[in-house]
């Protein structure tokens, strides 16, 4: 058992160096607060490193959802080899602050957050050799969804008017909106109304008055007709013409006989007669 003095030394040694030696660790920082971010808003996730940057630099974004472990993260993005590939249900939302992130920034930028997007976000650098901690840091997204309130009025009256103040806090700070509400006399509607019938009928009948009065001087400067002496009429009757038409006796039959053509007259001269 000789053996274990020595193993043990080598151990404390090398742990020695590890811890002694700069740029052999690894060290990650990201906000020991929760984060929070309103729907449909970008989300940063601050994660920032210390170590010395090599040819194996890797990092890592992954995502778990409330309440399961940390072992069943799924990724968002991988760097490593100079290249980013995003990857997952966000990839198309998901990027870096800073592209490649060798500059000790690895943050990571959610666009349109969802309510989906909700759980612990791990960060995790990997740059060997440093294996001496595991360089991962975890960071909370609480996503606020967007609420409305409605406050309904009933049986408004004179003293119902006035301005009215929403205030809306959360831990993401407060907003506040304003609205005047005016409520008039429903008897001064009635009477406005009742006026404005009133002059729509005075204004309707002047109009037909006026129709009607034009009518009547169109009316009278129309010309009469009248009949000069020498204008003959198709149903005058000539002087000394009679309109009763001749009858005659039938004697075989003892019936009337009139006339083949109505228009047949007696005419009566005034000359005397010679015998």
């Amino acid at each position: 058992m000789a053996w274990l003095p020595g193993c043990f030394l080598c151990r404390f040694l090398l742990g020695w160096v590890g811890w002694s030696a700069p740029g052999l660790a690894v060290e990650v920082k990201v906000p020991s607060e929760p984060l929070s971010a309103p729907v449909g808003k970008t989300a940063e996730l601050t994660c920032s490193y210390s170590t010395s940057v090599g040819d194996n630099f890797a990092l890592e974004w992954s995502f778990v959802q409330p309440g399961k472990p940390v072992s069943m993260s799924q990724p968002i993005l991988y760097f490593t080899n100079g290249q980013l590939y995003p990857t997952g249900s966000k990839a198309e939302r998901a990027s870096l602050l800073q592209n490649p992130p060798t500059g000790g920034v690895a943050t990571l930028k959610l666009t349109d957050v969802r309510p989906s997007d909700a759980g612990t976000y791990l960060c995790h650098v990997n740059n060997p050799p440093d294996f001496y901690t595991n360089g991962l840091g975890l960071i909370n997204l609480t996503v606020l969804d967007e609420v409305s309130g409605q406050l309904i009025l009933t049986n408004l009256s004179l003293a119902s008017s006035g301005t009215y103040r929403c205030v809306a806090t959360n831990q993401m700070g407060s907003a506040s909106c304003e609205l005047t509400l005016s409520v008039t006399d429903p008897s001064k509607g009635r009477v406005a109304g009742t006026v404005i019938g009133v002059l729509l009928g005075v204004l309707f009948l002047s109009v037909a008055v006026f129709c009607l009065i034009r009518f009547q001087k169109e009316r009278r400067k129309r010309p009469k007709e009248t009949f000069g002496g020498s204008d003959l009429r198709e149903d005058a009757v000539a002087p000394g013409v009679s309109e009763q038409p001749l009858e005659s006796e039938d004697s075989s039959n003892g019936l009337l006989e009139r006339p083949s053509s109505a228009s047949t007259v007696t005419t009566k001269s005034k000359l005397p007669m010679v015998v």
